[in-house]
């Protein structure tokens, strides 16, 4: 998607509140995140959307300002330094996928802060996908796809397949499952991004040959204490190291009924 004018922004966006800005700044500074004026006005932005559209359709459980700043932007935007390098290395224009986008996240966040980045926001579900068109629009995002369809398609699919240098996924599926959606689309030498909770070591340690198999190697396991919350965020890197055999991913919905095994 080409670079728009935002429509009718004022409609989410009236004042700036001082105290909510302090707080992403506060929160996001504590991350090792230093965001701009615009960049804030865009979080707190997508934050009424998401809250004026959850009145609508379920977008997201999470519906406290306070709460979808911390458990869905800061999270979000907690990945950052661990990919920046990922971004910074590469020579063209780094294209990023957000498996299983849901409410844009944490693909959106990301696209706000990596402004220079190919986005493509991946959804099954048709009315998350009506409203990750309609909140990029708004804020105006440049260079953002919104793509109603699944993993598995795209993962046969030779105009996605192993062309991405950043696949992210948050709050998707076990991490089995996960590496069959996501590492199928990413490229060699790139890198998945799985977030994760507190149960990871359980997954890594029954699912490293799956990672294997799939053409990925497991790179780093980073815990990472979200501000003004009790939670505490995993994030896996898994590197890319060699093509994904031909035969994955299997046909659509197959990867969840019958996770692999080795």
């Amino acid at each position: 998607m080409n670079c728009e004018k935002p429509v009718d922004k004022n409609i989410f966006y009236f004042d700036i509140e001082k105290e909510l800005e302090e707080y992403i700044v506060k929160g996001s500074l504590s991350l090792g995140i230093v965001l701009d004026k615009e960049q804030i006005k865009k979080l707190i932005i997508f934050q009424r959307i998401i809250r004026y559209y959850q009145q609508k359709t379920n977008i997201t459980s999470i519906t406290n300002v306070y709460d979808i700043i911390d458990k869905h932007f800061l999270d979000s935007l907690s990945c950052i330094a661990l990919i920046k390098g990922e971004i910074n290395n590469i020579d063209n224009k780094t294209k990023i996928i957000d498996v299983g986008s849901g409410a844009g996240l944490p693909g959106i966040p990301l696209k706000i802060f990596f402004t220079e980045v190919e986005l493509l926001l991946l959804e099954a579900k048709r009315k998350k996908k009506d409203f990750l068109v309609k909140t990029v629009e708004l804020l105006g995002l440049c260079n953002v796809l919104v793509l109603q369809d699944r993993s598995e398609n795209l993962g046969k699919d030779f105009r996605y397949r192993e062309k991405y240098q950043v696949v992210l996924s948050r709050a998707v599926a076990s991490l089995d499952v996960l590496c069959e959606y996501c590492l199928p689309l990413c490229q060699n030498e790139g890198i998945m991004v799985a977030f994760k909770g507190s149960n990871f070591k359980q997954e890594l340690s029954e699912n490293y040959k799956v990672i294997k198999e799939l053409g990925g190697s497991l790179e780093s396991i980073n815990i990472i204490r979200i501000p003004n919350s009790s939670h505490t965020r995993s994030i896996i890197l898994i590197r890319k190291i060699k093509s994904t055999p031909e035969k994955y991913p299997r046909r659509n919905g197959i990867p969840l009924k019958r996770p692999l095994s080795f």
